[in-house]
């Protein structure tokens, strides 16, 4: 049995009169949809290079995030801009050992962490790293003299600012993200209409403003439910407007609507998230 409630800012949920659920009734409250966080990004740059005859210049991989988790489309974005950086790249890995009279830049200890700059002419290596271990052996007690043998690597060979996960999962997806290229990610998406309102409620309609004064070739797309934007999907669609103000048919007493906007372009782009409108009021 479906019903309709309020969460407030308190640790409580809070049914209306007519929507109270009978007692030891299993609740289940949900918000809009859900699903993993996804993204696609891909490198142009990367791939023009690849161009040979007939070959698509497409290298693709998928991986999922373990370290740090990604929670939201933009933090997918960001991590697959740092794994196609670090790959555009030469890996490097190697281990240094001196004496401790002969640390690199007269440093008076090494620590893991620290950054070194590696320059070794003869295997065409010129590159930075961040020391990943450092061993000593303490082979001069008395005059405080040891071996040091010092693990360095780039991001390339191995990362730090991410961890993924060891083996493959299936992902549900609720929708299939919008393949980006690099010089896109933070700028594709479209404002969220975070101040579209109800502005005014009938047995049959309901007025709604945006929220925003849009300019030219931007509308708003509205749905029944919060997924399948797009042209090519009219199923849940109530309709897409060009003016900031407008009409929305009301089928019942407790109704949501899923507003997005779009442009004219080829495909039109989107707001990144929906801003969900909610109606209980009689008929």
């Amino acid at each position: 049995m479906a019903g309709s409630c309020s969460i407030a800012s308190a640790t409580s949920l809070d049914f209306y009169p007519q929507y109270v659920p009978p007692l030891n009734t299993l609740i289940v409250a949900s918000y809009r949809g859900s699903g993993h966080a996804v993204a696609e990004v891909a490198n142009s740059a990367g791939v023009a290079a690849l161009q040979n005859g007939a070959d698509d210049r497409v290298r693709s991989i998928v991986r999922t995030m373990k370290i740090p988790a990604a929670r939201t489309q933009a933090d997918c974005e960001n991590a697959a801009l740092g794994t196609l950086d670090d790959g555009a790249g030469r890996a490097w890995a190697g281990t240094y050992r001196t004496w401790s009279d002969f640390l690199p830049g007269g440093a008076a200890d090494l620590f893991p962490g620290d950054a070194v700059a590696v320059n070794v002419p003869s295997q065409g290596a010129d590159f930075n790293a961040v020391v990943r271990r450092v061993s000593i052996d303490l082979v001069d007690p008395a005059n405080d003299r040891g071996m040091y043998a010092i693990e360095f690597a780039n991001d390339s060979a191995s990362p730090l600012g991410l961890q993924d996960e060891s083996s493959s999962t299936t992902i549900p997806l609720q929708d299939t993200p919008v393949r980006l290229f690099t010089t896109q990610v933070g700028s594709y998406y479209l404002t969220n209409l975070t101040d579209a309102q109800i502005t005014q409620v009938t047995s049959t309609t309901v007025l709604v403003d945006a929220g925003m004064t849009r300019g030219s070739g931007l509308g708003v797309e509205v749905r029944a439910h919060d997924y399948g934007c797009g042209p090519a999907n009219d199923r849940n669609l109530l309709g897409r407007f060009s003016t900031q103000t407008f009409s929305l048919p009301r089928l019942a007493r407790t109704q949501n609507y899923f507003l997005r906007l779009y442009d004219n372009s080829t495909p039109p782009r989107y707001s990144r998230y929906s801003a969900a409108l909610h109606v209980d009021y009689p008929l």
